[in-house]
């Protein structure tokens, strides 16, 4: 604007009429010819010269766009509210609207919550929005007005634009009031995220890998994003327990057991290392990620080497997105006190600001703390974390870092049960939950930065770049199985292992993404680059003098209780190096205003490794070897609010080197291909999303010839499964994530054909989960949380008589209390009480290479959290 729209002169208002130079409009939109402005009432005199916004309208093309601002006092009597700071930073409101004029709604709504709400006024002139009363946050009520009226909104800041899917106008950046807001294109990732679906716990979109943030409808893949709302309301401690909701998911073993806590996404095994942060792998921690690092936890099913690359653990079956946190326009402060069973007492305290005239700069500090006793007998746990996230959002470029630091400690480890050839599966009602072993420890401690940045180049093409590093060590004493014997529980710890690894991640990306249309068809173009190199050390102590030792699964007799003896080595020297190299192109083609869509593209891969002597510092042996994967997606919307899609994509995992062994030693196989096939609909019901589909994922394995002795790579295991999800506020006040998943998991090509078709091992061929969070109506500010989940019996093993663990139902349960924080003007106070595994069910847990871990024990987690 030439001019100030509107400019306060004592108790009056001075109006200005004024061209308008400053709107960007889509291209074949004619330019704003003038600009008219009314202001309604102004409930309170302003001070002398102070910027005002106000309900105005303007002629472009003869179709009216309204906004709505902050300021404005509608005509009707409204309720002033009263705002508190919700869990995800955005305020809670104390609302009152009825039924009535939608504009008239929009109005009050904008005025109430301090919003910018955008909106073209002639289409929506004689609809009715609906009543909203009650404490919910801006975009819930604004959700609740629109349900029904056929139009969706869109959130950046503290800007919503309300359009019709179909007919969204996207405006540029607009200063009204003598205030300036960047709109972060459709082409950045920094600042943009996908809004959340009503009730705040399921985002309606996420993070594609190369192609930046997709809403749901526009995603060919069954994804979810969890939101930190989801994680607070239920006290989750750990990433891998955030999607205890997904029945695509499922745990492999228990905290505090000797290893990784994987998980397996459609029957495939998945390692925190394989956990993306912010799209880049490598960065996050080596043994257990805290929940207190993530924004939102995005799970991507199926393979995704085009979208993402190689993980580092050439996982297949899905992929995890932590989203980092930033401070929100709403500053946050946040204190926490927690109590976890059996004693274990920690604090947490999150603190979020933004500074600058228009907010550029943005400042996320985020620390916790937790030590004590855990719920499982003889083993105490201990987690520290510190992250901060900084971002500045400049006219054409965004900027963020990120920094943390984690430590975890677990004494009392507890062993992986294995079982010998004829015993049977132990009676997990019965067996010991830990064994008393006070001399076994693990130490993690990992430091980790990432930088990102983009540029807006043109109207629709954005340049990114980011570059992480992760340092990481490990180290403890610890047994790592104990072998079951016989019927009677008897038993053998192995030898104690004292062991030192250290590692150091080192990860880079660039890449171009942006959009270019041609009459009726658009084009989405996307090119990627990115480069992660490993150096890790791993040895382990001198513990010649110690032998296994004698237990029983049931009693925990002749219990090996030396306290100094495991010897653990200082630190180690380089043992390994890797390096995964890509460049990937994509192409997405729509078109009926994007009701078609289909994506090709290809990605160039290539993986280098060496293993290196720990005594000489000379490589023992190498892997180099490239592989190309292409793609196929594709998105059909035969109505609105309905997508149908599918995909042809692939996996990639590092190939095998021939042992000395075979005939054909030496052979070098390229990565390892796993390709997926997958057909789905989505429905979009407003509130909630429902998804079904059905996929097939091959993962090839190597066999060898008995009468050659030559290792091909000839074996496959097949998973087909359908899946049925929903997500979101299925009616007013009840939340709802979960589904179910029927797998059939198949071994197609064995050695010498000695299993095909049997089932896979290690894999549930049923689960099913749903997680329930209700506002109990007659009693303000209370909620209740359920979560059920349900594991079919699996096989553990591929032997002629094959041992199978059974299968189990444990339920979760909830309950918060929120009430206005009497210190604090815009604040909160928040009980929450939460009991995993309420009937104390013992059950087993297959972590895969015929390794059971114990279900955890019913566990109490009480907190008391205040926002300000």
């Amino acid at each position: 604007m030439q001019k100030p729209l509107l400019k306060c002169d004592g108790p009056h208002v001075l109006l200005t009429r004024s061209k308008c130079n400053s709107f960007s409009v889509m291209p074949g939109v004619s330019p704003w010819s003038e600009m008219r402005m009314t202001v309604e009432k102004v409930r309170r005199p302003v001070r002398r010269g102070q910027y005002c916004t106000a309900a105005l309208w303007g002629v472009m093309s003869g179709t009216a766009l309204a906004f709505a601002g902050g300021a404005v006092w509608s005509s009707a009597a409204y309720a002033q509210p009263s705002a508190v700071a919700s869990p995800t930073g955005q305020p809670t409101l104390s609302v009152n609207i009825p039924a009535g004029d939608l504009n008239s709604s929009l109005l009050a709504l904008s005025r109430a919550a301090g919003l910018q709400i955008f909106y073209d006024m002639d289409k929506v002139r004689g609809l009715r929005g609906n009543a909203v009363s009650g404490t919910m946050t801006a975009d819930d009520a604004l959700s609740r007005i629109l349900a029904g009226s056929g139009y969706t909104f869109s959130r950046s800041g503290t800007r919503i634009s309300v359009m019709k899917p179909s007919s969204a106008i996207m405006l540029g950046p607009i200063r009204v009031g003598g205030t300036y807001h960047e709109t972060v294109p459709a082409t950045g990732m920094i600042g943009n995220l996908p809004p959340a679906l009503p009730g705040g716990e399921i985002a309606r979109g996420g993070q594609l890998g190369m192609l930046g943030n997709k809403d749901a409808m526009d995603t060919p893949f069954n994804a979810t994003s969890y939101t930190a709302a989801f994680i607070e309301n239920r006290q989750i401690r750990s990433v891998r327990d955030a999607l205890k909701d997904d029945p695509s998911i499922r745990g492999g073993f228990a905290t505090g057991t000797a290893g990784v806590e994987r998980i397996q996404i459609r029957g495939f095994t998945l390692d925190d290392v394989d956990m993306s942060y912010g799209g880049l792998y490598g960065m996050m921690p080596f043994s257990g990620i805290t929940s207190e690092l993530a924004e939102r936890v995005e799970v991507l099913r199926g393979p995704a080497a085009l979208l993402n690359g190689m993980s580092p653990g050439g996982a297949v079956g899905g992929v995890v997105n932590i989203v980092p946190k930033r401070a929100h326009d709403t500053p946050i402060s946040k204190i926490e006190a927690d109590y976890t069973s059996n004693a274990q007492f920690g604090g947490h305290a999150d603190v979020g600001r933004r500074f600058g005239k228009d907010k550029q700069l943005g400042v996320r500090i985020n620390g916790m703390i937790r030590s004590g006793p855990t719920a499982t007998p003889y083993s105490d746990l201990k987690t520290a974390l510190v992250a901060t996230g900084v971002d500045l959002r400049l006219h054409r470029v965004r900027l963020s870092t990120d920094f943390g630091y984690q430590h975890r400690e677990i004494d009392g480890v507890i062993p992986f049960v294995s079982l010998a050839s004829g015993a049977p599966v132990p009676d997990a009602g019965r067996v010991k939950r830990n064994f008393d072993l006070p001399w076994s420890y693990m130490t993690g401690e990992d430091i980790f930065g990432v930088f990102r940045g983009e540029v807006d180049l043109f109207r629709n093409f954005t340049a990114y770049g980011s570059v992480g590093v992760h340092d990481y060590s490990f180290r403890g004493a610890y047994s790592q199985q104990v072998v079951v014997k016989d019927a009677l529980g008897n038993g053998t710890g192995a030898v104690p292992v004292g062991i030192a690894q250290n590692g150091r991640y080192l990860t880079a990306e660039v890449g171009v993404r942006g959009s270019v249309k041609t009459g009726p068809v658009t084009q989405e173009l996307a090119f990627s680059a990115n480069r992660l190199d490993l150096t890790m050390g791993r040895i382990f102590g001198s513990n010649s003098s110690i032998s296994a030792y004698s237990l029983n699964m049931y009693s925990g007799k002749d219990r090996f209780l030396l306290n100094h003896d495991v010897a653990v080595p200082g630190s180690s020297p380089t043992t390994g190096t890797s390096t995964l190299s890509s460049l990937a192109f994509v192409d997405t083609v729509s078109a009926l205003d994007k009701r078609i869509q289909v994506t090709g593209g290809f990605r160039v891969q290539q993986v280098q490794s060496a293993n290196i002597s720990a005594t000489t510092g000379q490589a023992t042996s190498s892997y180099d070897q490239t592989a190309i994967s292409p793609s196929v997606l594709a998105v059909f919307k035969p109505l609105k609010n309905v997508s149908i899609y599918g995909n042809w994509i692939q996996g990639l995992q590092q190939g095998t080197t021939v042992g000395t062994n075979y005939a054909n030693a030496g052979e070098i196989f390229a990565p390892y291909k796993s390709t997926q096939y997958e057909i789905g609909i989505k429905a979009d019901l407003k509130k909630f999303l429902v998804t079904f589909d059905v996929f097939q994922i091959s993962q090839p394995s190597t066999v060898y010839d008995n009468t050659t002795n030559i290792m091909s790579l000839n074996g496959e295991q097949r998973n087909r499964g359908l899946e049925l999800n929903i997500a979101g506020e299925v009616v007013h006040g009840l939340r709802v994530a979960g589904g179910i998943m029927l797998l059939d998991p198949i071994l197609t090509k064995t050695q010498g054909g000695l299993y095909d078709g049997k089932r896979a091992p290690n894999t549930s061929p049923v689960n099913f989960n749903m997680g329930l969070d209700y506002d109990v109506p007659f009693v303000k500010g209370f909620s209740v949380t359920a979560d059920i989940m349900y594991t079919s019996s699996q096989y553990i093993e591929n032997a002629a008589h094959r041992r199978s663990i059974p299968g189990w139902v444990r339920l979760d349960m909830g309950a918060r209390y929120v009430m206005k924080n009497p210190v604090s003007e815009t604040g909160k106070l928040s009980f929450l009480l939460n009991v995993d595994n309420v009937a104390n069910e013992r059950y087993w847990n297959s972590g895969g290479y015929n390794y059971l871990s114990l279900s955890a024990p019913r566990t109490f987690r009480f907190s008391v959290a205040a926002d300000f």
